[in-house]
């Protein structure tokens, strides 16, 4: 697809999505009706339902449901998932969708010293048994973006033969989380000025919401570095590694990273990734599995960026068109 004229380079793109994520247009105007799941250790994670929790019509019972999930530091809120929302809600098939929010994000209450991470999969396996149970007759997929694509790709491959999936899709996927950590720490103009501060802002807020959250004795947590990091490193290293319970960040990073679950994934599987991601690199991607595992596809076009796939003047998301054309096909 042919990038728009004056975001022709993945860092324009990048930094375009990222200045208009909150943007609210005829192609993006939902509402959500939200529900609050609780987890296992106690936290709580939210669904976003469009158009709403319970089917609106006779007609709508048995449509497919899509469970859908955003980046580190996103929501249901972003410009890119109200507009793949819509448009799934649109189409032919009528999908009804739920976007499952990360611990914190969204305004969601906080209720687990624990945050979310690149690996924890077990919010969006419970999120999926969830929605399972309610809708036993609705074929279910799901789409991640970015972090969440990695979340989702590290499930489904942990789930195998058993994935009560019908297809995924990912966008950005990053696979190996420490080649888009290296990515994301360089000292750059998108990095410096543009990502950091975004995500770091998000993750810092949903920390100081959580302070009245007493932490296991034996975590030991360095406040100050904390609050006073500047790279998303940084934080991972004092907070998420130590709550986690990882040796160090070598090992949060190998064992968040879906890199190591593509070839068990056994439902049909669309990665989209494009060449000029700054922050979710191309060499990060592994080429060689999917050219061995037969359930999984891999669309790597030139241009992107991250989460931009902009086209058209004015710009316009182009991957929601081939998302919905795919899980349409498996569904």
């Amino acid at each position: 697809m042919i990038p728009t004229v004056y975001l022709g380079t993945g860092i324009l793109q990048t930094i375009y999505a990222t200045m208009r994520v909150r943007l609210r247009d005829h192609t993006s105007d939902v509402s959500y009706e939200r529900e609050l799941l609780t987890m296992e250790d106690g936290a709580t994670v939210s669904l976003d339902w469009y158009p709403g929790i319970k089917p609106q019509s006779d007609g709508d019972e048995g449509k497919p449901i899509a469970l859908v999930m955003s980046g580190v530091g996103g929501s249901s809120q972003e410009h890119h998932i109200r507009a793949l929302v819509k448009s799934l809600a649109g189409s032919q098939q009528g999908f009804r969708i739920a976007v499952v929010n990360h611990r914190g994000t969204a305004k969601t209450p906080i209720t687990s010293p624990r945050p979310y991470d690149s690996g924890l999969t077990e919010d969006f396996r419970t999120a999926v048994a969830h929605v399972r149970e309610l809708n036993p007759n609705s074929k279910l997929v799901g789409i991640g973006f970015s972090m969440g694509a990695n979340i989702l790709t590290k499930y489904v491959g942990e789930e195998g033969t058993m994935c009560m999936l019908s297809c995924a899709v990912s966008v950005c996927c990053p696979f190996d989380i420490s080649v888009s950590s290296a990515a994301m720490n360089e000292s750059n103009l998108l990095n410096n000025y543009v990502f950091q501060p975004a995500v770091m802002s998000t993750l810092k807020r949903a920390i100081k919401r959580a302070q009245h959250l007493e932490l296991d004795s034996s975590i030991n947590i360095d406040q100050e570095r904390v609050r006073n990091s500047k790279r998303l490193w940084e934080l991972e290293d004092e907070f998420l590694v130590k709550i986690g319970g990882y040796k160090d960040l070598n090992e949060y990073y190998a064992k968040s990273s879906s890199v190591h679950f593509v070839d068990k994934i056994d439902v049909p599987y669309l990665a989209i990734n494009s060449l000029d991601d700054r922050i979710t690199p191309p060499h990060g991607i592994p080429m060689e599995k999917f050219s061995t595992n037969p359930n999984i596809a891999l669309a790597l076009v030139p241009h992107g960026g991250h989460l931009g796939f902009l086209t058209g003047f004015p710009p316009r998301i182009w991957f929601i068109r081939p998302i919905i054309e795919f899980i349409s096909a498996i569904v």
